[in-house]
């Protein structure tokens, strides 16, 4: 069971551009809150990721509460969970909030341009959402990750908001297709054609997925997290086990024994690393199941219990009510999906299993 692929399917992750900025000196904006990502980028979804790509100039990249970097052209920022941040040509000019000097178009690609008429850099701005926001992994992820080609050679960078998450890594990657692919994303954001808004979202999502499995290989270790559980193999084999098969009646006691180690080592292993309990953690992802199944299939209540694990409708109602806050019938009704692939997507759970 490849978890990764799994958690990305089931949460429909999706990228998009939503401008290209060009900043002249003196210059420096402001991001919007976390909590305003989405209504102002993507309203529904429930995770917001931005995204830059610096194409020419450098700036100065600042947030939480450590000293600014230098981000320049080539290089690549992902706030994982949306952190306020600013841009700015010096350190010391005040930030302009990006809301008062751009208004988000779902029409087509904008161009920013702001500033004095100095010196030039320039941006593209993008982000991902999801559908359903998982927690295990935006919450693994470090607060900032840079990545930087220097010397013909990928160098991966990671930070919380008060300092480094890890030191920097140069990476065993031939950085051509990465510079192909960062390349292609600016010619068809700067440059769109036919199928412009559909090459540029997948564009993103790989570029995002090489990130994390980049974050998987080379700096999950020494860290604690969802990311750091799937590299353990005791906690990885158990998250492989309850992803491939999620309506079994799991006990912590077949995790371990499938495993290869004792309940009692699995038990404290799974939440050091994942933050829950093996359990706990099971019930999260059944709602992340069962959401889809809601949102995109006519798949009927009791079934739909079934196969996301409960023995019955009203069990399952009642489990929903608890994680989501209203029954099942409810969130479909508000929720509901285009009917486009519904007899697909009706049957991910079984697909899955």
């Amino acid at each position: 069971m490849d978890v990764l692929s799994e958690v990305l399917r089931v949460v429909r992750l999706s990228g998009a551009i939503h401008f290209c900025a060009e900043f002249t000196h003196p210059w420096a904006i402001l991001s919007s809150p976390p909590e305003m990502l989405a209504t102002r980028l993507f309203p529904g979804a429930e995770a917001v990721t931005p995204f830059h790509i610096a194409t020419s100039g450098r700036c100065a990249l600042s947030w939480g509460s450590i000293a600014p970097i230098i981000f320049e052209a080539g290089d690549v920022v992902v706030f994982a969970r949306g952190a306020q941040h600013s841009l700015a040509s010096a350190a010391d000019i005040p930030p302009v909030p990006i809301k008062d000097i751009y208004r988000p178009s779902s029409e087509q690609i904008t161009t920013l341009r702001h500033g004095g008429g100095g010196q030039e850099s320039r941006f593209i701005c993008g982000f991902l959402h999801s559908d359903q926001r998982f927690g295990p992994l935006l919450d693994a992820m470090p607060s900032l990750t840079c990545v930087r080609v220097r010397n013909g050679a990928i160098v991966l960078e990671a930070f919380t908001d008060t300092g480094r998450y890890a030191d920097p890594v140069t990476l065993a990657e031939d950085p051509q297709w990465w510079q192909a692919a960062i390349g292609h994303l600016v010619s068809e954001a700067s440059r769109p054609g036919p199928g412009n808004r559909a090459v540029l979202a997948r564009l993103s999502e790989l570029l995002f997925m090489e990130v994390l499995r980049w974050q998987l290989t080379y700096i999950s270790d020494g860290h604690s997290g969802w990311l750091a559980g799937l590299n353990d193999p005791h906690v990885g084999r158990a998250l492989a086990l309850l992803h491939g098969d999620p309506a079994r009646n799991w006990t912590v006691e077949d995790l371990a024994q499938q495993s290869g180690v004792s309940r009692s080592v699995l038990a404290k292993r799974f939440a050091d690393l994942v933050g829950e309990s093996p359990i706990q953690y099971l019930a999260g992802w059944r709602m992340h199941l069962a959401r889809r199944l809601l949102r995109e299939s006519n798949v009927g209540m009791a079934e739909l219990a079934s196969r996301v694990g409960y023995d019955s409708e009203a069990a399952f109602s009642r489990a929903f009510r608890r994680a989501v806050g209203m029954p099942p019938a409810t969130w479909r009704d508000a929720n509901a999906a285009a009917p486009d692939g519904l007899e697909d997507t009706a049957n991910d759970v079984e697909t899955a299993r």
